[in-house]
């Protein structure tokens, strides 16, 4: 049955159900990801339903719903139920929607009325690239951290993101910008006591004066993109072999395999891995996104010795582009 009154709406357009006792609902309220695409109304259906028992266990009852057994002590803060339904709320929405999260940073070009992904490991650079187009060229933030994307009618498109900046003060201390705009928020002794990879930060990108765009936008290019001190000069290419093959299919298939969540207490005790939810009708999907970047010679590899100068050479594509349309 679906609860209007005990329902968080994920993404914008996936409402998800919560069959739990009130204090626990108030909880799960709590837990926001800030991903909000633009939908006037819910498009997407599933629920969640807490049920009390000694044993843990989750499963999924084929049919838009999980079931999540255990005691009362181990979810009463609905912090692991609200992810339950956000991975639950994934699951659907690329099934239904041919779109699906994947870990990236995303910016809309006002001018080409299109959008960049930026892909890449975890501190290549992507979150000070899209910090210095928005900020020093007027891009529009869709999504840093998490972004969905995917096919509306054969076309590529992103749709929405996480609508923050988690700025890690390793690239505060390697980036001019970067630091000027943000060394001040890690004065404070509590930060010395922190490795810099882990201490992070979040901006508003209204506080920047940064725009964001939660509707549904063309792409332009995927990029692929590091920061590296010890290259000389920028590379490009366009990146289509079976290296980029496997990044892709892995990075398309982390949310809709459950490799990015996992079914644990509020405090972080493992009962087991997630059940998959319709995972042959997404696989398939994830393959049509993967196909469909390709044949459109869409990812490019860029690599260079600063978050500069890679955002640098993305202006230079999108200028030659704009040209040439």
């Amino acid at each position: 049955m679906f609860i209007m009154d005990k329902t968080i709406l994920y993404f914008g357009f996936v409402g998800i159900s919560f069959d739990v006792p009130h204090f626990i609902f108030q909880n799960i309220k709590e837990q926001d990801n800030k991903i909000r695409c633009s939908s006037e109304t819910i498009k997407i259906l599933g629920s969640v339903k807490f049920i009390e028992s000694n044993q843990q266990y989750i499963k999924y009852n084929g049919n838009g719903s999980i079931l999540v057994y255990g005691r009362l002590d181990y979810f009463k803060e609905g912090i692991s139920l609200y992810y339950i339904g956000e991975y639950l709320a994934e699951c659907l929405l690329i099934e239904q929607d041919n779109t699906l999260l994947i870990h990236a940073a995303s910016v809309y070009n006002p001018i080409t009325d299109h959008s960049i992904l930026l892909l890449g490991d975890k501190g290549a650079g992507k979150t000070t690239v899209a910090l210095r187009l928005c900020i020093e060229h007027g891009y529009h933030l869709i999504g840093n951290d998490q972004v969905i994307f995917g096919l509306d009618s054969g076309i590529l498109v992103t749709c929405a993101g996480t609508s923050f900046f988690k700025i890690r003060r390793t690239a505060v201390l390697s980036d001019k910008l970067l630091f000027r705009l943000f060394s001040k928020y890690f004065n404070h002794p509590s930060h010395f006591n922190q490795a810099s990879w882990d201490d992070k930060i979040s901006i508003d990108p209204g506080e920047l004066g940064i725009r964001t765009c939660n509707f549904s936008v063309e792409i332009s290019e995927i990029y692929y993109i590091k920061a590296d001190k010890q290259e000389k000069q920028i590379c490009q290419s366009i990146w289509n072999d079976s290296l980029a093959s496997l990044f892709l299919n892995e990075i398309l298939g982390r949310h809709i395999s459950g490799q990015v969540a996992c079914f644990q207490s509020d405090k972080g005790k493992y009962f087991s891995a997630m059940p998959l939810i319709n995972y042959e009708k997404n696989n398939r999907v994830r393959e049509q996104i993967v196909k469909k970047i390709f044949t459109n010679n869409k990812l490019y590899k860029i690599i260079a010795d600063s978050p500069d100068k890679l955002a640098k050479k993305i202006l230079e594509n999108a200028s030659e582009n704009s040209y040439y349309e």
